[in-house]
């Protein structure tokens, strides 16, 4: 392999492990997401899905059956499980209106409620992997926060620390060596008085 190839595959897995690309996809839909209202985001979600139904309907035997999981997830992620879960159930009722439309099964056949019911689980699943994921997220801002918050206050403590140092020539270090001796002393009382 030649030396500027591996610069440059090195670079790319730099690139990636410093970016935490994962992360912040996740961080820039959570933070798209919620500009917009409920309302919004579910009727977009169920405008897609109808889109996607009726993309189903005229392709025919092309499989679209993946991206029934796109409004699902986003709908999931942006308004939370149980909305999630109308979502699933009205993706799983999309696709089985397709098939009867098509017809590829009928009213009357059991194995029309089978599959709706299976396609329904299978979307329920995804919304129970996607569900958690913006309360994590909202979990680490708001820990990020804090720690950003006290490492301020840790800052500002410790140069106002250096600022009394340099101000009283030492009176600091005296004061608190006076202090763990009086510390000191109260726990030697304590101990003679109990012994």
């Amino acid at each position: 392999m030649s030396r500027t190839r591996r610069r440059t595959t090195s670079r790319l897995r730099r690139w990636f492990a410093d970016t935490h690309l994962s992360y912040t996809i996740i961080t820039g839909l959570e933070r798209l997401l919620s500009t917009f209202s409920a309302p919004f985001v579910v009727i977009m979600g169920l405008l897609l899905l109808a889109l996607l139904g009726l993309i189903d309907a005229v392709t025919g035997s092309f499989a679209v059956a993946v991206f029934y999981l796109v409004p699902i997830g986003l709908v999931t992620y942006a308004r939370g499980r149980w909305v999630g879960t109308l979502m699933a159930a009205t993706a799983a009722l999309a696709w089985t209106g397709v098939e009867l439309a098509q017809h590829v099964t009928a009213f009357d056949n059991s194995v029309t409620y089978l599959n709706w019911l299976t396609r329904f689980y299978v979307y329920e699943a995804i919304v129970l992997l996607v569900a958690p994921l913006r309360d994590v997220v909202a979990w680490e801002r708001e820990v990020a926060a804090r720690e950003a918050e006290a490492a301020d206050k840790l800052r500002a403590l410790n140069e106002l620390r250096a600022a009394i140092e340099a101000e009283d020539g030492g009176q600091l270090a005296r004061l608190e060596a006076m202090v763990e001796f009086q510390h000191a002393m109260t726990r030697a009382e304590i101990a003679h008085s109990t012994a």
